[in-house]
């Protein structure tokens, strides 16, 4: 099966991070995920370490308010506009960027350009930034011209979050009332939901616009079946009120809903040592002689 794109959500990064919740993630790696969506990380502001090469990432926007980042490694992905890094300018803490092997690297005065810009780097591609390399930046360095929506993007709202809007929606139904608050991404979403409130409340309720599932995206689970895998991987359990629990899945998406919980399981697998992996093997092969 073929997906159009692959977005990191929430319940993915706190199974992976064991978590409680996006501000308590201090370290993230989703490295070779398949991932292009990455903008779950503009509600991480305690993000110190991130992770992500060797993926589809197009844009370095939605870090631009991690203040807490130091360490960003974002190789081999897919950023051709090396204005992207003024995204990085105002994070004070930046000492380390890897940004190898994506196009923009290919620009002349690559390495001076990014050294201009953000000229607190210690290290960049893996190569320490001497004395050197910071007067050839003043001189040779590009003064990169700010993207457009530069100011916008420093300026949200920390509530105008893509994957917080099927929750959102549902909120508004129950309160029976207008949205507010300026969650930009969403308000069409919202509106149409609560047109649809007027409804009698013994009537069933269902979100009006559902959002493109991904490979990597277990929105589909339940708490009860969230933590069951967790449990069997060694991980601690997530608290109930930290997971929105979903509507239970029709029959009819029971083969959906097994390839999001086989996905991942085949990502939070990699996380094990051998002994770990030999405990999950012996388990598999009880289930698998146990169903014969």
């Amino acid at each position: 099966m073929e997906y159009e794109e692959e977005k990191l959500t929430e319940g993915l990064v706190l199974a992976r991070t064991r978590a409680v919740d996006l501000d308590g993630v201090k370290k993230l790696n989703f490295w070779g995920s398949e991932i292009s969506d990455i903008s779950v990380v503009r509600s991480m502001p305690n993000l110190e370490v991130c992770s992500v090469s060797v993926n589809s990432i197009t844009t370095l926007a939605d870090f631009a308010r991690c203040k807490q980042l130091t360490e960003l490694y974002i190789r081999k992905n897919k950023i051709e506009d090396l204005s992207e890094i003024y995204y990085l300018k105002n994070l004070p803490r930046l000492r380390n960027l890897w940004l190898a092997d994506n196009p923009c690297a290919e620009r002349k005065n690559y390495r001076q350009t990014v050294l201009r810009t953000l000229p607190n780097l210690q290290k960049l591609d893996n190569v320490v930034v001497t004395e050197e390399d910071k007067k050839e930046a003043e001189e040779n360095g590009e003064i990169l011209t700010p993207p457009e929506d530069f100011e916008e993007v420093l300026n949200e709202d920390d509530q105008n979050l893509p994957e917080n809007g099927e929750q959102e929606t549902v909120e508004s139904e129950k309160n029976d009332e207008s949205p507010k608050e300026d969650n930009s991404p969403q308000v069409d979403k919202q509106t149409d939901a609560n047109s649809k409130v007027k409804t009698p409340e013994h009537k069933p309720k269902t979100s009006p616009v559902k959002p493109k599932q991904s490979m990597l995206d277990p929105v589909t689970l339940t708490w009860e079946e969230t933590n069951k895998i967790r449990e069997e991987l060694g991980l601690k359990p997530l608290p109930f009120e930290k997971i929105t629990t979903p509507k239970p899945v029709q029959k009819s998406n029971e083969k959906s809903r097994n390839a999001h919980v086989l996905q991942a399981v085949l990502i939070l697998i990699r996380e094990l040592d051998r002994d770990s992996l030999e405990i999950v093997n012996s388990a598999t092969q009880k289930m698998l002689h146990s169903d014969i």
